[in-house]
């Protein structure tokens, strides 16, 4: 009599957990994807290219610059006289010193950056997120997956409605 109750209880659990998942409707989005093909994201990709250009490209003169000196320096440091290799050895050490701290200026600055226009379009996608799931009837949107059906990423359409023209 108890294995009957048990196996009939058993079944009730299942065939309404069923009932439950058909009705639960889940949705999957992949941020890394919005940020990399939505058209703000690509937009701002290259206004951030533009912005950094020239202040790389003042950069990297300074880089050739300091390793035309250090390779001056080696050809030319058994030749000179103790003093002037230590002075050309100090200047050179600050010349390093001075482009190291350019480039981590360089690149904090354009994290930041990159950083603050991820955050405006992802605040934007979230909106859209959420008007697809109202719209939608979900009950859930995951964001990211180990693996998910095509048919509930709804990725493509956050990142067709981020290319539309803001109101």
């Amino acid at each position: 009599m108890f294995k009957k109750v048990f196996v009939a209880g058993v079944s009730a659990a299942i065939m309404s957990s069923a009932a439950m998942a058909a009705d639960f409707k889940v949705g999957v989005v992949y941020p890394a994807r919005i940020l990399n093909e939505s058209a703000p994201a690509v937009a701002a990709q290259d206004k951030l290219k533009s912005y950094f250009q020239k202040r790389e490209e003042e950069l990297n003169r300074l880089i050739r610059d300091f390793k035309g000196k250090v390779s001056n320096f080696e050809k030319n440091g058994p030749v000179m006289t103790e003093s002037d290799r230590l002075k050309q050895r100090q200047e050179l050490a600050e010349l390093e010193r001075d482009i190291a701290r350019r480039q981590r200026a360089l690149i904090e600055e354009r994290n930041q950056r990159a950083n603050e226009e991820s955050q405006i379009i992802l605040t934007r996608a979230n909106r859209i997120i959420q008007d697809i799931a109202k719209k939608d009837n979900f009950d859930l949107i995951l964001q990211e997956a180990v693996w998910a059906s095509p048919k509930i990423d709804i990725t493509p359409r956050v990142i067709e409605q981020l290319n539309k023209p803001t109101k």
